[in-house]
Formats: structure tokens, C-alpha cells, sequence
């Protein structure tokens, strides 16, 4: 019976080939981007990467190896590192070095990309808090991992939105490229942020199972 009700509460994330598969696609195109930065001199989007790449697959083998609060704090890590490179993309890039104006006079499909960016950082920042209160608190809140799943939702369906935008602005072959390695590194990082956090979510709930067994066996003793 516990075994049914436990299925019941497990996410589609919990294989862990998921897990595998998105951390291979991480790596994966991560070094297509760092190598297509690195064509373009651009060593401070190269030194993100490898910090990203280095904290993913970090991530993955200290869960694989039940290191719970070393893979718990680098999730953070790695969701704070995806925060600080959207606010450098919009609030520096986009907004500050003027590139703002750059966009808009590409058009209708310049104008979607920008609005894609800001709400891509939106989401991320969202995502980011949530993520702690989810982990840290002393009891969960159930409302921040629904809250949580809804920003994820959202925030693919804004990567969508950037790759289509991106697709459509005439700018050179190298820099459509960049931009879509770096789209396709970021959400092969969500779906492992997710399966990890789904797996912390069902972890908790089997702990509260064998927690209430063990009371049971120790009042029926």
C-alpha cells in the first residue's frame, strides 16, 4: 500500500537516465558555446560557462553519490549563477551599453526578444527564492513548489519565445549560434534543477513514511 501511495507522489523527473540526459546535454552544449565564445574573444562568457558546466556536473554526482546538502547548495549556486547572467544580459548588455535601441529598430521580432529577456530574469529571480524556501524551511510550503512549478512552466515557454526571436534577427551566423547554445545549456540546467529538486521533494515524503513506520513498530512494541 505505501508503495502504491509513494508512486503516486513521484515526479517524472525521478529517473535517473533523466537525470544523465540532461546533465550530458549540459555539458554538451556548453562547450558549444564556450567554443563559439571563445571564436569571438568573449573570455568572461567562457569563464560563466565553465562555471556553470563545473557546478552542473558537481550538482549531479554529489546527488548520484547522496551528498543531500552539497547537491542542495549548488542548485542554489547554479540558479544564482543563471540570475546574475540574465540581470548582466538585460540590465548591462541590453538596457545599459545602449544595445537596447539596437533591438528595437530590428523590429517586431526585437522587441519580443527583449520582452523575453526581462521576463526570463523575472522568472529566474522568482525561481530563486523559491528554491530556498522549498529546501530551507523548517517545513516546506507546498504553495512555493506549485508557485515554483508554475515559474518553470513559464520560464520554457520564454525560452521559446527567445529562440524563435532569435531565429528571426538578422544578426551574423556566429552571434544566432552563441545565443542558442547558451538557450539550449540553460534549460538542459532547468530539467536537472527540477529532477534534483523533484527527487529532494519525494526523499522528504519517503523520510515522513519510514519515520511513521518506525513510530508505528516502536508503539505496537
Amino acid at each position: 500500500m505505501s508503495d502504491t501511495l509513494h508512486r503516486k507522489k513521484e515526479s517524472v523527473f525521478l529517473s535517473e537516465r533523466t537525470m544523465a540526459a540532461a546533465c550530458i546535454f549540459v555539458v554538451a552544449a556548453g562547450l558549444a558555446q564556450m567554443v563559439l565564445c571563445a571564436l569571438e574573444r568573449d573570455t568572461f562568457t567562457v569563464f560563466e560557462c565553465l562555471i556553470k558546466l563545473i557546478s552542473a556536473v558537481s550538482m549531479y554526482l554529489a546527488f548520484r553519490y547522496y551528498k543531500w546538502d552539497v547537491a542542495k547548495g549548488l542548485t542554489g549556486g547554479v540558479l544564482f549563477c543563471l540570475m546574475y547572467q540574465e540581470a548582466y544580459l538585460v540590465l548591462d548588455r541590453l538596457w545599459g551599453a545602449g544595445d537596447f535601441d539596437v533591438y528595437l529598430t530590428v523590429g517586431v521580432q526585437g522587441s519580443i526578444y527583449l520582452a523575453a529577456c526581462g521576463m526570463s530574469f523575472l522568472m529566474t529571480v522568482i525561481i530563486t527564492i523559491n528554491h530556498f524556501f522549498i529546501n530551507y524551511a523548517p517545513h516546506g510550503n507546498p504553495k512555493d513548489v506549485i508557485l515554483n512549478r508554475i515559474a518553470l512552466a513559464f520560464k520554457f515557454a520564454v525560452y521559446l519565445l527567445l529562440f524563435a526571436a532569435n531565429g528571426q534577427m538578422g544578426f551574423s551566423r556566429a552571434v544566432l549560434w552563441k545565443n542558442a547554445a547558451q538557450y539550449l545549456t540553460d534549460i538542459a540546467l532547468l530539467l536537472l534543477l527540477v529532477a534534483i529538486e523533484s527527487q529532494f521533494d519525494s526523499f522528504k515524503a519517503l523520510r515522513q513514511e519510514l519515520l511513521q513506520l518506525k513510530r508505528e513498530r516502536r508503539s505496537g512494541t
